[in-house]
């Protein structure tokens, strides 16, 4: 089966317009799942601690119906949507899963980890042979721990027995998502052509 995974999009309508229809266009059997930070909250870690009253939606979060309708997929739940719910006291953004297991594989938005200093993480203990994540907007695949930049278009096969993390990098900057072939166990970047109107949300 094949499975097309996203994550990062932080509302960004164009962007994340852009990836589905490349998605559709280049795995159109694919089932599409996001990783977590669909949304872009507006409210950063700091004011979030002067906060003594709920805010509302439009005062805390990028929310638009036209990027809402785009999201008919299931995803995993992400520091943004978090934050959103504690802002907001809207609960519906707290409705998305931690975690989502499907066939050989683990998918964590990456909030859980630990980061060092230089923006690197620490992975948890997990089940599977493979583990997707995103958080970091920094397309990857670790294998032994070690990073390793990834070539777009090019199928890098994951199925030897050995773990792999793949950070499956994001929509709101780079359109970037990732196809995982779980009969072929690969796994390919890709980023969705550029165009204008992608330039701005």
């Amino acid at each position: 089966m094949q499975y097309a995974l996203l994550g990062d999009l932080h509302s960004h309508y164009h962007n994340t317009k852009a990836v589905l229809k490349h998605i559709k266009e280049t795995a159109p059997n694919a089932q599409i799942i996001g990783l977590g930070d669909l949304f872009e909250c507006k409210i950063g870690k700091k004011k979030l601690k002067s906060l003594t009253t709920y805010l509302p939606l439009k005062e805390a979060a990028v929310f638009q119906k036209k990027f809402t309708k785009l999201i008919t997929f299931p995803s995993i739940i992400g520091n943004q949507e978090e934050r959103i719910a504690h802002v907001t006291g809207k609960k519906e953004f707290l409705s998305y899963e931690e975690k989502i297991l499907i066939e050989r594989a683990t998918l964590l938005h990456g909030h859980q980890f630990g980061w060092n200093e230089k923006f690197e993480p620490s992975f948890p203990v997990y089940d599977t042979p493979l583990l997707f994540f995103g958080h970091s907007h920094r397309a990857a695949i670790y294998i032994k721990n070690v990073r390793t930049t990834v070539e777009y278009n090019q199928p890098i096969h994951v199925g030897d027995g050995h773990t792999y993390e793949i950070n499956v990098g994001a929509v709101v900057e780079s359109r970037d998502w990732c196809l995982y072939d779980s009969d072929q166990m690969t796994v390919t970047f890709f980023q969705a052509p550029l165009d204008e109107a992608s330039l701005t949300y």
